[in-house]
């Protein structure tokens, strides 16, 4: 979802307009559901222009770690919406570094990461939408799916389906408004090789060169992070192109890419402006 993509008239479906309608009578959060390149991004879009035009303050949380449309591959991250104007800087404002595009790898900080973001979000709008991955396929689907939900606590479940593929997630949800919405005709499928151009776009927008600077931060600066246990880095442990997290306690302020690592030191590039409150560096699996 790019700036350009709000712009681009959307053909909503018959029954979106009374999605719609609930989400707005009810409020609340709203995690949506579905496979990959289902439409949940297409109809987001749509929910979130409606909602603004009944002057509604609005969230959107981005937890699609591989084809994020409001932030950075391997990033959850949110934006609030007070009105129309703000669509066009379609950019986030928080960020939670996850560090990997496939989700099965890091669920417990996807959770984490989502449930932040949710909870900042649930006090600054009346109503959060939660965009979700596309890991739906399996015990490990169902589990995370579920786990995201429990952690949540949305009270609503929009389910953006082709022929029931969500049932074996939806059924154990009793207490919360579930809405199933068919895919969109309009829906394409994404060949893989599409899928990582559009992440390596996102990555190359980002670390522009005009506005990337090389910093150099010793090892007692900082914690050090990895899969979510601290460690003490060492030279030769992680390749140049490395993305990291720059951390300030739990938010991340800026992503960064490796370019040397010594026992003492770690030399890396950003667009960020300062490290001087930078007191975590989080090493993802992503390399650039």
């Amino acid at each position: 979802m790019s700036l350009q993509s709000f712009n681009v008239e959307i053909v909503p479906e018959s029954e979106w307009e009374s999605l719609f309608e609930e989400v707005i009578k009810h409020k609340g959060t709203a995690i949506i559901l579905g496979a990959t390149d289902s439409g949940k991004s297409t109809l987001i879009k749509y929910l979130i222009k409606r909602i603004l035009s009944k002057n509604i303050k609005v969230s959107l949380v981005d937890s699609d770690v591989g084809q994020s449309s409001l932030g950075l591959p391997g990033t959850i991250t949110m934006k609030v919406f007070s009105d129309e104007k703000d669509l066009e800087d379609f950019r986030f404002e928080r960020m939670f570094f996850v560090g990997a595009i496939n989700p099965a790898t890091k669920i417990p900080q996807i959770i984490n990461g989502t449930k932040r973001m949710s909870d900042i979000c649930r006090e600054r709008s009346d109503i959060t939408l939660i965009d979700t991955s596309g890991l739906i396929s399996g015990e490990v689907g169902i589990a995370f799916k579920l786990s995201k939900i429990k952690a949540i606590n949305p009270e609503h479940v929009i389910a953006v389906q082709w022929h029931g593929e969500l049932e074996h997630i939806l059924g154990p949800i009793e207490t919360l408004n579930i809405y199933r919405i068919r895919t969109p005709a309009a829906a394409k499928i994404r060949s893989i090789a599409t899928r990582t151009l559009y992440r390596k776009k996102k990555f190359n927008n980002y670390f522009s060169k005009d506005g990337t600077a090389e910093f150099l931060l010793y090892t007692n600066e900082a914690i050090f992070f990895y899969k979510d246990k601290p460690f003490s880095p060492k030279g030769g442990e992680f390749k140049g192109g490395t993305l990291i997290g720059l951390n300030h306690e739990e938010d991340t302020v800026a992503l960064g890419i490796v370019v040397e690592i010594t026992d003492a030191s770690i030399t890396f590039e950003s667009p960020i402006k300062s490290i001087s409150k930078i007191n975590r560096v989080v090493f993802g699996d992503i390399i650039i």
